[in-house]
């Protein structure tokens, strides 16, 4: 899987085609999606045949039956199975009573439907994991992607290696922090250093990291240059530097959103589940 992914999440459907064709035509060819994102056919458009694409169910599909017809949608909106990645679908978010029934549907899509590759989860944290591992719905097919917020400004230790240690792949969604984290001081001065961009500061510290980063732009010279972080590398000390960012406050924010999303939140289409392609 490339390590570094182009996201399409807050991309207006009328510009998601022209983002994608930018993305494929820089090299990219891993691109993460979501029902909820509510622009998975125009992005399909550009999609060609070699790349890696992801989708995600939304806490609104509750129950196996809608989370099965969320992915199916997904499939048919992208013109064929979800089987382009090593991950195909995810539960986005971990709905207490309703997550491990939204995982047993992409199994279901998986080994019955055959329009999903490999399964895997979203903002899902060491104990929500646990809880889905001891109930027995992932028997046979394990997760095998954990994607959670990770940057220098939110950087959970602890739950990064728990993940990585259970041999998920944990990619890092907001790396740059939709754009706040490039006005920081310690990345600039870094960037200045090292004779790059502070974004590129940012997401060459997760791949240093072992990560999968999910970077997005709508701007093609900046779509060039997120991909471009292979020419150089942060020393142990700019490391430690970058992770010393995280602040409390920020943990604080992180849980009050996890625990938001998880009480569920409305999709582009309402309160309930996604209706059928």
């Amino acid at each position: 899987m490339p390590q570094i992914a182009f996201g399409l999440y807050l991309i207006p459907k009328d510009e998601a085609g022209a983002c994608v064709q930018a993305a494929v035509d820089a090299g990219y060819r891993h691109f993460d999606g979501a029902a909820f994102y509510d622009n998975e056919a125009a992005a399909a458009a550009a999609l060609t045949p070699d790349c890696f694409y992801t989708s995600k169910v939304w806490t609104t599909d509750k129950t196996f039956d809608d989370a099965v017809r969320s992915v199916q949608r997904s499939a048919k909106e992208l013109g064929r199975p979800l089987d382009l990645a090593p991950v195909g679908a995810l539960v986005h978010w971990p709905v207490p009573g309703h997550h491990l029934e939204q995982y047993r549907a992409l199994v279901h899509c998986r080994d019955e439907l055959k329009i999903v590759k490999r399964c895997g989860l979203s903002n899902y944290t060491p104990e929500d994991y646990e809880e889905l591992m001891a109930s027995g719905v992932a028997t046979g097919a394990p997760p095998c992607v954990n994607q959670i917020e990770v940057s220098p400004f939110l950087y959970r230790k602890e739950c990064v290696d728990y993940f990585q240690s259970k041999g998920l792949v944990v990619q890092a969604f907001k790396p740059l922090q939709r754009g706040a984290a490039l006005g920081n001081e310690t990345v600039g001065a870094l960037a200045s250093k090292l004779g790059v961009s502070a974004a590129q500061v940012l997401i060459r510290w997760g791949v240093q990291k072992r990560l999968n980063v999910c970077v997005k732009s709508a701007n093609p010279g900046r779509i060039r240059a997120n991909l471009d972080v292979a020419g150089f590398e942060l020393s142990e000390d700019d490391v430690a530097a970058l992770d010393a960012l995280t602040t409390p406050a920020a943990i604080d924010a992180w849980r009050a959103h996890y625990e938001k999303r998880r009480a569920g939140t409305a999709a582009p289409w309402g309160d309930g589940p996604r209706p059928a392609a």
